[in-house]
C-alpha cells in the first residue's frame, strides 16, 4: 500500500516541477475544474512498485521527487526494461487508460509522486494541457525509438554511451546533476535489460570505460570522466526539447 502524506495544500506552488511542461500547463490552465490543493502527494519507499504489470490502473502520475524504472515481463518470462522516469515526468498513461497495465512501475529509489484527481476530465476544456500530455508522450516514444535504434545496429560500447549520456542531460535540464556525476541507482542487469545486452557484457564495458578514464559508476552515482569520448560513442545530439 501506498503512504499518503498529510498536509498537501498548495503542494503544486511550491514543487520544484511546476515550471515543467506538463505541470506547468495544469497550473496555468483556465478551467475551474482542476483545483490544485486537492493534488496528493503519494510516497513510496525503494523497491516498492507503484502498480504491476496487468493490474488495473487508471492514475496519471506526476514523479515528484526520485527515479521509477518501467518494466515488462514477455510471455517467455525474460524482463525488459523500458526506461527510467525522472522527477517532473508522467506515468500511467497509456492507450487504454482504464484497462490493465502493460508495464510494471518500481522505485529505485525513496520517491514521491503527485496523484492530480479526475485528470481526464480537464482535458475537453483545457487544450493546453491536452497538448502538454501528447507533447510528452511523444517525448517518451522519440525516447524509445532512440534507445530501438541503439539496440538494433550499435555495439556495447556506444549503447551504454547513449544511455549514460541522456540520462546525464535529462537530469541536468532539472538541475539535478553535480557538474559531470548524477544519481544512478540502476544495476548492471538494470542497464543489460534496457540494452538488449547481457550482465557479463555490461560489466566488462564498464570497467574498460573506467580503466580508460571515461565512466565510473561508483556508489550509485554515475560520473562522466571524458564527456566528449562519451559523446562521440553515443554519436547523438540529445535534443529533447523543453521541458
Amino acid at each position: 500500500m501506498f503512504f499518503r502524506s498529510n498536509g498537501s495544500t498548495g503542494l503544486c506552488y511550491s514543487c520544484p516541477n511546476r515550471h515543467f511542461r506538463f505541470c506547468k500547463s495544469l497550473l496555468n490552465g483556465s478551467s475551474a475544474e482542476f483545483d490544485a490543493h486537492a493534488v496528493k502527494n503519494i510516497a513510496v519507499i525503494a523497491k516498492q512498485y507503484l502498480y504491476r504489470q496487468g493490474d488495473m490502473n487508471n492514475e496519471l502520475l506526476v514523479l515528484r521527487e526520485g527515479w521509477v524504472m518501467l518494466t515488462r515481463v514477455s510471455d517467455d518470462g525474460k524482463r525488459q526494461v523500458f526506461r527510467s522516469v525522472l522527477p517532473g515526468e508522467l506515468l500511467g498513461f497509456q492507450q487504454h487508460f482504464h484497462g490493465p497495465a502493460i508495464y510494471s512501475a518500481i522505485a529505485l529509489v525513496d520517491s514521491v509522486l503527485c496523484k492530480v484527481p479526475n485528470s481526464v476530465e480537464y482535458y475537453s476544456t483545457q487544450p493546453e494541457l491536452a497538448l502538454s500530455l501528447a507533447t510528452s508522450e511523444a517525448c517518451d516514444k522519440m525516447l524509445t525509438e532512440m534507445y530501438l535504434g541503439n539496440i538494433t545496429h550499435r555495439k556495447a560500447r556506444e549503447r551504454i554511451a547513449f544511455m549514460a549520456l541522456e540520462i546525464y542531460h535529462r537530469l541536468m535540464l532539472r538541475g539535478l546533476n553535480n557538474e559531470y556525476t548524477i544519481q544512478f541507482p540502476l544495476k548492471q542487469e538494470d542497464i543489460a535489460d534496457t540494452l538488449g545486452l547481457t550482465t557479463i557484457h555490461v560489466n566488462r564495458t564498464l570497467h574498460a570505460f573506467r580503466d580508460e578514464g571515461v565512466l565510473q559508476i561508483h556508489k550509485h552515482q554515475l560520473t562522466i570522466l571524458d564527456y566528449e569520448v562519451l559523446y562521440a560513442l553515443a554519436g547523438s545530439r540529445f535534443e529533447f526539447g523543453p521541458i
